[in-house]
């Protein structure tokens, strides 16, 4: 990283740093002689990180606040770092189990990120990467996360989102949708074929917190040449299994 590169992170992170609960509003005028930073500079930094919504300027009182993104940064880090560090075990004993790439996800304002991942010891494998987000209705990690949301928030996905179509097999008629969700839930797994990517499927189950709400999902995926419907159930009884064990070990 280019030193001009590493200044304009340490700037940004100093202007973060200066948010602070004694203190969670700032005017351009105060925070510029709080940093030592000239307002004309301060002001370009503000403003792009308003852009990604990391700051917000209110239209008020005109004072710079933190803002939604950073909301949804901390959500995450928080629910992350614990279930990760009790499901990666796990999914390595299922990763042997099955032969197959076995993922860890959680929904995240109307999307699908994956948290953690164990490869498949095949040289044929599908990619993922870690922190790669989805959407929520195609895919059957993001379909069981999505079964158990809320009506409201289905509806909020539908309208806001959309359902695009990513494969050949994606769902986008709503109703369909709907149905689909509904006997998830009623079987307690999901499945797909050909919903995100040519040629691959999947199998994937819920992680349950202590209140019973869904807090992750754990999923098995692998290319079309390797499925059976008897490798499907065997996956799903895996699964299942797997996710009881960190259901189990979680707070």
């Amino acid at each position: 990283m280019a030193i001009s590169s590493v200044n304009t992170v340490n700037r940004l992170v100093q202007i973060l740093d200066s948010f602070t609960l004694d203190h969670p509003t700032w005017s351009l005028a105060d925070l510029s002689a709080q940093l030592g930073m000239p307002k004309s500079t301060l002001h370009r930094f503000l403003v792009s990180l308003e852009a990604h919504g990391i700051l917000r300027r209110d239209s008020q009182d005109k004072l710079w606040r933190l803002g939604y993104r950073l909301v949804i940064w901390g959500a995450l880090a928080e629910r992350v770092t614990g279930i990760r560090h009790i499901a990666e075990p796990v999914m390595q004993e299922l990763a042997a189990k099955t032969g197959e790439m076995v993922a860890l996800t959680v929904y995240v304002q109307q999307e699908v990120v994956c948290i953690a991942k164990i490869d498949t010891r095949y040289s044929v494998r599908l990619a993922l990467e870690v922190g790669a987000r989805r959407p929520a209705h195609a895919g059957a990690s993001s379909k069981i996360l999505m079964a158990y949301l809320s009506e409201e928030e289905v509806q909020s996905i539908i309208r806001e989102r959309g359902l695009a179509k990513l494969c050949t097999r994606t769902i986008v008629d709503p109703d369909e949708l709907r149905a689909e969700l509904a006997r998830i839930r009623e079987q307690g797994f999901a499945e797909s074929i050909e919903e995100t990517d040519l040629g691959a499927w999947g199998i994937a189950t819920p992680v349950f917190g202590r209140q019973g709400e869904v807090v992750a999902a754990i999923g098995v995926a692998g290319p079309i040449q390797r499925y059976s419907l008897e490798l499907a159930q065997r996956f799903v009884d895996l699964c299942q299994g797997a996710c009881r064990q960190i259901a189990g070990q979680l707070a």
